[in-house]
């Protein structure tokens, strides 16, 4: 399994409908993650900063260019990353967390 973190900020007043749209994700992102290999896949909240947490079944690079590609996944990140700060690098991809330590 290969996992994966990243964060982002949430921009002020946003909080109430960040949380408010993930009650129920569109139709269709949930499955797209699936398909891409995404087998677990967790958001925490602290202030205005979000965890996002996860494993893979495929290697990040070909899960998320999947993932990226997927027309629902497309329009609902378009829709959803209008209340946070870019959470992409230069090029476009996500800022990814390195794992420091691991529970042996």
């Amino acid at each position: 399994m290969n996992r994966f973190c990243y964060t982002f900020e949430l921009l002020p007043g946003t909080i109430a409908l960040y949380e408010q749209e993930h009650e129920q994700v569109w139709p269709g992102v949930v499955d797209a993650m699936r398909a891409a290999g995404i087998q677990d896949y967790s958001l925490f909240r602290r202030g205005h900063t979000v965890i996002a947490w996860g494993q893979s079944t495929r290697p990040l690079d070909e899960a998320f260019a999947e993932l990226d590609a997927d027309p629902a996944n497309r329009r609902w990140s378009a829709y959803i990353r209008r209340l946070m700060h870019d959470p992409l690098d230069e090029n476009g991809e996500l800022l990814f967390a390195p794992e420091i330590w691991r529970m042996p």
